[in-house]
């Protein structure tokens, strides 16, 4: 065996039989070794610029992995095949279905093949040899297409599996939440009807609160926006604000249910209103039942300060 067939071997060992045309170039081969190997039967071309070893079985994996790689770099397995892949309760090994960056072509009879523009926002994992959207992810975008009881189900699953948490689901739908973005308005539902009080920090509901309000196109708030002194000292951390419009957002979780901390909560926004801040409050409550409510009031308080300044 050459220098050359050991290599792609090798290759084709980590990737279920598939070595693409790219990877055999770089392994040192050139387009005319390639060709040689497929006309001898060494390699069987199984999709544009990708090849298998002759006579290996066309497993699951493999058949999910080659649109992949004949898409190029960023290509992903996602949606209903990342949830088989990691092992998602209710997802078995169906049609291949993957994500590409938006702007890129790939159109093959038998593969489910989306375009996002957001893909730099979310983890790529390896999975079985195979680059494979984050658990997180993966819920995300199983929203727009599966019922809700199936993606509570899987939900439930990722926890089950430590693959996934509240949390981590929390700061997904925060990275990727904007007007229009699928799936982003299910997985809050989801979150909000499903995760209990003591599994949400106060750090969540402020994720939870700013994926909301970037949901709905209002301006990005800063998160932990602090007030200092004349002395550079911090008086105040706000969850979140407009410090432009002196607009400052106070969320009420659990910690706030404490006698000592609803007294010093009220001192606080005393402080900050006679510092011609326009100060909301919201609960826990009113995130769950009426989101609605918040995105109002914060539009109003936007408008208002805007006409103000």
């Amino acid at each position: 065996m050459s220098g050359f067939d050991a290599s792609i071997a090798e290759i084709a060992r980590r990737q279920h039989a598939l070595i693409s045309v790219p990877q055999a170039l770089a392994a040192g081969g050139t387009r005319k070794m390639v060709r040689s190997r497929v006309e001898r039967g060494h390699l069987e071309p199984v999709d544009v610029d990708v090849l298998r070893v002759g006579g290996a079985p066309l497993t699951w994996e493999a058949r999910l992995l080659a649109p992949i790689l004949s898409a190029g770099e960023g290509a992903v397995a996602s949606h209903r095949a990342a949830a088989a892949l990691w092992g998602l309760e209710g997802f078995g090994k169906g049609v291949p279905e993957i994500t590409i960056p938006r702007g890129r072509r790939y159109r093959r009879a038998g593969v489910l093949c989306h375009e996002s523009l957001d893909l730099d926002r979310c983890g790529i994992r390896q999975r079985a040899g195979i680059p494979v959207t984050d658990p997180g992810r993966t819920l995300l975008d199983l929203a727009r297409f599966v019922p809700d009881r199936r993606l509570l189900q899987a939900a439930e699953s990722a926890r089950r599996l430590h693959l996934s948490s509240w949390s981590e689901m929390i700061a997904v739908l925060a990275r990727h939440a904007r007007q229009g973005r699928h799936g982003v308005r299910r997985l809050r539902r989801l979150i909000a009807a499903n995760a209990h009080r003591d599994a949400i920090t106060d750090n969540d509901f402020e994720l939870l609160v700013y994926a909301l309000l970037r949901e709905h196109s209002l301006p990005e708030p800063v998160v932990h926006h602090q007030l200092r002194g004349p002395d550079g000292r911090v008086l105040v951390e706000l969850d979140l604000a407009y410090p432009h419009l002196r607009i400052a957002i106070e969320l009420d979780g659990a910690v706030h249910r404490d006698p000592d901390v609803f007294e010093r909560d009220r001192r606080r926004q005393n402080g900050i209103v006679l510092d011609g801040w326009i100060v909301l409050r919201f609960t826990w409550g009113t995130f769950v039942e009426r989101p609605e409510e918040i995105v109002a009031e914060v539009r109003a308080a936007i408008r208002l300060a805007s006409a103000a300044a």
